[in-house]
């Protein structure tokens, strides 16, 4: 009989990674949250001299001719959040599959492994995204066809044809989404298995993706809230007031040493925050993918390779 997944596990994977895992999950938050902030601080010395109110609209032209200017670094540091993105993304993918077992590294790895899930990542969302052109043009040609049954015939044919478009692209979407856990899981090239361990699991993986955005959603507001009522708390507590006349960032300088110590406050929490996010969007469909593929032959499992490179 085909293998099935357990919408439950799939859902709880997360959660326990996040139980059984804090300090690797902080780890990975801090790093992605570091370079974050490395990112965004290229543009603080211009951001500082952006007044708000006199000048706004020359200084925005400045803005954006200094940033046009750092593009090509700032171009060069995503690419480099996007690598160690994916690093950490398999590193979650290692340490949910590798329950109990201990990493140095914080199953981070650099290697094979990495560069097969980038070639499948971007290989299927390349496929995905031609595909749904190719759908949108097959659209546009039957809007023209029936436009020669009047004009209420042609838009009702391409507001039909636009929804069954939608369905097939988040089914198509579902299905592609198991190819990089497969392929890391399976240490080779999975576009074939992670697309057959897909079938007839659709509703079940779109009802994963629902329930994890749903999930996302509200942490992220959760988060906000503590976010805000640190920032706001130790604002009031310090006796702290915002300056009569604010024209640009600058005038707001004097609130920078004082809230120094609050912001560093929110690093772990943010960093967690961090950690967590890329727990609940690795986990899952890992889980997930690692039980459809039980009934098909595998390479050693990603956890002998944890424990060959941990003696």
């Amino acid at each position: 009989m085909k293998p099935g997944f357990s919408l439950s596990d799939a859902i709880a994977a997360p959660f326990v990674l996040i139980r059984q895992r804090p300090f690797s999950l902080f780890a990975w938050g801090l790093t992605m949250a570091a370079l974050a902030i490395a990112y965004y601080s290229q543009l603080l010395p211009i951001f500082l001299n952006l007044p708000l109110q006199d000048g706004a609209e020359t200084a925005m032209e400045t803005f954006q001719a200094e940033s046009m200017r750092l593009q090509a670094a700032s171009n060069g540091f995503m690419a480099l959040m996007y690598l160690v993105l994916l690093v950490i993304f398999n590193a979650a993918g290692r340490a949910t599959l590798s329950p109990g077992v201990r990493d140095r590294f914080l199953f981070m790895r650099l290697g094979m492994d990495e560069v097969r899930v980038a070639v499948v990542l971007v290989g299927a969302f390349i496929g995905w995204y031609i595909a749904i052109l190719v759908l949108t043009l097959i659209g546009v040609a039957i809007g023209f066809a029936a436009w020669s049954f009047g004009e209420a015939a042609a838009v009702g044919a391409v507001i039909v044809y636009a929804l069954l478009v939608l369905i097939v692209s988040i089914a198509g979407w579902a299905r592609i989404s198991l190819m990089g856990p497969a392929t890391l899981i399976l240490r080779r090239f999975a576009f074939a298995e992670g697309w057959t361990i897909g079938r007839g699991q659709v509703l079940k993986l779109i009802g994963m993706h629902l329930i994890i955005w749903v999930i996302y959603v509200l942490a992220y507001l959760v988060l906000f809230a503590v976010v805000g009522a640190i920032l706001v708390g130790s604002f009031l507590a310090l006796g702290l007031t915002l300056p009569e006349v604010i024209e640009g960032p600058r005038d707001l300088a004097p609130l920078v040493e004082p809230m120094t110590g609050p912001l560093l406050a929110l690093i772990p929490v943010i960093s967690l925050a961090y950690g967590g996010f890329i727990a609940l969007m690795a986990a899952p469909a890992i889980r997930a993918a690692r039980q459809l593929l039980d009934g098909l032959p595998l390479a050693p499992s990603v956890g002998a390779d944890v424990e060959a490179a941990n003696p």
